[in-house]
């Protein structure tokens, strides 16, 4: 009883802490979710904005992992304002040797796309943008789903906020 309370927040704890990894000399970012860390900051645009910016606060070698509906071809990269060109280790786009204070940019398009899936017996009709459902048809009756209108604007919501970086990760 109540096994996956404790279990889903081990679980969206894992999935927070390999947003991104360093080892070795090495970032690379996994997951394209805001993420503060000692090695760099990940701001992302993702539903609105195809685009990723890495602030790094420690040199290393950067590659970020681009999600499958972006085709790599049509990935760009800038740092510090200056086009970088971009190699490639499967879904990775290496981007490469960067310094302390150096703001790596990913852009790729973000589209929205229809689907029609069928859910135990029945049939609906989804409208994403990037990973995200941002609306379904039909909602449902009672409680509505997926009624994510913000979500298809094409400029990102922000605010400022001041982030926290723990001293030591949690072993988990």
């Amino acid at each position: 009883m109540h096994c996956c309370t404790g279990e889903g927040s081990a679980a969206l704890y894992r999935v927070w802490e390999n947003i991104l990894r360093y080892q070795d000399g090495k970032l690379r970012i996994n997951l394209l979710l805001n993420r503060a860390s000692s090695w760099a900051d990940l701001d992302s645009y993702v539903p609105y904005e195809g685009r990723v910016d890495v602030k790094i606060k420690q040199a290393c070698e950067l590659s970020v992992r681009i999600p499958e509906w972006v085709k790599p071809e049509e990935a760009r990269c800038r740092v510090n304002g200056t086009d970088r060109s971009l190699s490639w280790e499967g879904r990775y786009a290496v981007i490469g040797k960067v310094q302390p204070k150096d703001v790596a940019t990913l852009t790729f398009p973000i589209f929205e796309r229809t689907d029609k899936v069928r859910v135990q017996g029945k049939e609906y009709t989804l409208i994403r943008k990037g990973n995200d459902v941002v609306h379904i048809d039909p909602p449902g009756k009672y409680c509505p789903l997926y009624q994510r209108e913000k979500y298809r604007e094409n400029k990102a919501r922000t605010k400022k906020v001041e982030r926290f970086v723990a001293q030591q990760q949690l072993d988990w």
